[in-house]
């Protein structure tokens, strides 16, 4: 493969295998160095600046400045994705998640170029579980932002809705990819806007992969994509936090006024 470091990933096969399998409360990945650092580079070069007429605008209640292009023929990108959407490709991945007989949408339905502008976000949700029949499994995400500041914002939040907590927050970070299954609790998104002060925007590639059937999962309606305002989380969460401090304050003074 061209653009994938793709044998070094072999390598570190039941490395990534372990680390995937072993995370909750649905399994994700975090590789750095996906793709090899000269291709990566090539392709940030080509990356598309945001035009009305070649992008699609994502704008909404849940999101806003983000823009989608899905059509890549004739850049660099394109060997990208002939690479990851390849049969070679699919079975590696299928060994590492443990999900056999993946299928690509060649059309790349959703995916594509992802560039969030200044101020953008995109509010925590799951995402569409079927398309065209088949069953919504994994999302593929390379991430191309050189020189990205913690200040901008833009991390990639997974959420544990059971608990109402956070349990990644993924700074997206130049030839970094992430993985994950997709299913009825894969909670996701970059929720905080965009502080980026014109400097940059926000850049990514993204894939999607599909089985025909899963039984991993009870079965569940089909539906669109599925958001949740986990900022409000967030606050009713900081809010109880205070108040037990502040009933442990309490408490440790009214033992220490006994004890005089």
């Amino acid at each position: 493969m061209q653009v994938i470091d793709f044998n070094r990933l072999i390598s570190e096969k039941e490395e990534l295998k372990e680390k995937f399998l072993s995370q909750k409360p649905f399994r994700y990945l975090i590789i750095d160095h996906f793709l090899k650092t000269d291709e990566a580079e090539k392709i940030l070069r080509e990356y598309p600046p945001v035009n009305q007429k070649e992008w699609v605008d994502s704008n909404g209640e849940h999101s806003k400045k983000k823009w989608a292009q899905p059509c890549v023929e004739g850049s660099v990108a394109t060997d990208f994705y002939r690479e990851v959407n390849s049969v070679d490709f699919l079975n590696f991945i299928g060994e590492i998640t443990g999900i056999p007989e993946l299928l690509a949408d060649h059309n790349l339905t959703g995916a594509g170029y992802h560039q969030i502008l200044d101020g953008g976000f995109l509010n925590v949700h799951i995402d569409f579980n079927r398309y065209n029949g088949l069953e919504r499994r994994l999302n593929l995400i390379v991430y191309l932002n050189q020189g990205w500041e913690e200040e901008y914002g833009g991390y990639l939040e997974l959420w544990d809705m059971e608990t109402k907590t956070r349990v990644e927050n993924i700074a997206p970070t130049f030839n970094r990819c992430v993985i994950f299954e997709t299913n009825e609790t894969s909670y996701h998104g970059h929720p905080v806007p965009l502080k980026t002060k014109g400097k940059t925007t926000r850049k990514s590639l993204s894939t999607y992969y599909y089985t025909k059937n899963r039984t991993d999962i009870e079965p569940a309606p089909t539906h669109t994509t599925i958001f949740i305002h986990t900022r409000g989380l967030a606050s009713i969460i900081s809010s109880k936090l205070r108040y037990l401090g502040q009933r442990i304050k309490k408490s440790a003074l009214k033992r220490l006024t006994a004890r005089k």
